[in-house]
């Protein structure tokens, strides 16, 4: 087994026959000192596999996880793979990407988490929901008006629907790119109104649920939830609707619901 670094990535070549993580757990310390976004493992040059030698990407991904950071597996060789499918625990929760640089473009892509502790407390502070498949900016707009009157601050959460049969923290290029264009689109409008906002990106099994957790950790008063007609028309509303409902019975804060005209938005 060879054990490479450079940048961002470990590159592991060869047999892995053993439990390699403990070799490799001081390496990955110092590259996510480097890239606190994450480390990427490749596996292009990976000639075989035992199951012993796939705990390590399970204890790899135990430890980086539980630190609050991300770890992509790429190149992974279809032998190797068919392997660690048969280990219980490690493919259904190893994010894997097909590349490299489909890894890192995700890791990058994403901006850093911010903590809820980082917001005002309770009662000075307004959470805008963003979710893919719907243009919700509006509410971040409105948000940001808001907060300038109020001389309050804003968090932008842009909730990552991951499907369930997909580890969480699998690359999903298109809503990370839609999910990137969101939060900068909100900072735009928190820059343009002198506003203090953070922003995040949370990844979550179900939409209605990923929401409910989040009003919960931020702990704000208000939340925002807006769009705009324009993008109602395009066949979004039952999606809008649906967790309209959900966070007007169930938030435990105030909900501020919202349908404004683009041209209002400025």
């Amino acid at each position: 087994m060879i054990i490479e670094t450079q940048d961002d990535v470990v590159r592991l070549s060869g047999s892995l026959r053993q439990n390699q993580w403990p070799t490799i757990r001081a390496v990955a310390g110092m590259l996510l000192h480097d890239h606190p976004e994450g480390i990427i493992i490749d596996c292009a040059n990976l000639q075989d596999i035992s199951e012993e030698g796939a705990k390590t990407f399970l204890e790899a991904m135990r430890d980086i996880e539980a630190a609050g950071k991300r770890i992509i597996v790429a190149n992974l060789p279809e032998h190797v793979l068919n392997v660690i499918k048969s280990v219980p625990g490690i493919r259904s929760q190893l994010p894997i990407a097909n590349s490299v640089e489909e890894a890192r473009a995700s890791l990058h892509r994403l901006p850093q988490n911010v903590s809820p502790t980082a917001l005002a407390p309770k009662g000075r502070s307004l959470l805008v929901l963003l979710v893919p498949g719907i243009d919700l900016t509006p509410g971040a707009w409105l948000a940001t008006q808001m907060a300038r009157a109020r001389r309050s601050e804003v968090a932008f959460v842009f909730l990552l629907e991951v499907p369930r049969d997909l580890p969480l923290n699998t690359p999903l290029g298109e809503q990370e790119d839609e999910a990137q264009h969101a939060l900068e689109v909100a900072m735009g409008f928190a820059k343009n109104a002198g506003v203090t906002a953070t922003p995040h990106i949370e990844r979550v099994r179900d939409l209605i649920d990923g929401a409910l957790a989040m009003i919960r950790q931020y702990e704000v008063e208000r939340v925002v939830f807006a769009t705009s007609q324009q993008s109602l028309d395009t066949g979004n509303e039952e999606t809008f609707y649906r967790l309209v409902d959900a966070l007007l019975h169930r938030a435990p804060s105030e909900v501020i619901v919202g349908r404004l005209k683009a041209e209002k938005i400025l």
